[in-house]
């Protein structure tokens, strides 16, 4: 019976320990904020009340992030990769005054220094719930997937992947 109540106790301590860990996977950032590489595999809740950059961490294969943004912003946001990394893929920005949808496609060679966000820009976009995931496949190389909104009724010439 001790035997018994030994493993439960054991178990008890791991379910706490695993609790603990998925809690620190999740962030809010409010202001300018370095990620670091241990942090991969974490969800970022991002609050754009004002101009800011978030930093990635260096581009190790194998790394993950997401990003949701909490609320947007007629200020400039950035994701910001190291020197040495570049980002690409797509984006997809959606109006919320009219009809209409634009994209963003950058392939692996041309791969761009930041992700820019603005919330009422038509080559941009950034608002309540949009995500953006980036992974790292090779070293030195952030995918970005975004799904962004902009409440400016054409968006266009969109440039969220630039340097």
């Amino acid at each position: 019976m001790a035997r018994v109540k030994s493993l439960i106790n054991e178990n008890v301590n791991q379910l706490k320990l695993f609790k603990q860990q998925q809690v620190s996977l999740v962030h809010d950032v409010t202001d300018n904020h370095q990620i670091t590489a241990d942090q991969s595999g974490a969800v970022f809740f991002w609050e754009h009340g004002s101009a800011h950059d978030i930093t990635l961490p260096p581009a190790v294969a194998g790394a993950h992030l997401k990003f949701i943004l909490k609320d947007g912003s007629a200020h400039a946001n950035h994701l910001v990769s190291q020197s040495a990394d570049k980002i690409y893929g797509k984006v997809a920005v959606i109006s919320t005054t009219a009809d209409n949808t634009a994209a963003q496609v950058v392939a692996s060679d041309s791969g761009v220094d930041k992700i820019k966000l603005h919330a009422s820009s038509a080559t941009l976009g950034g608002n309540s719930g949009d995500t953006i995931e980036l992974y790292c496949y090779e070293d030195g190389l952030w995918t970005c997937e975004a799904n962004l909104v902009t409440t400016n009724a054409n968006p266009g010439s969109i440039a969220v992947l630039a340097d």
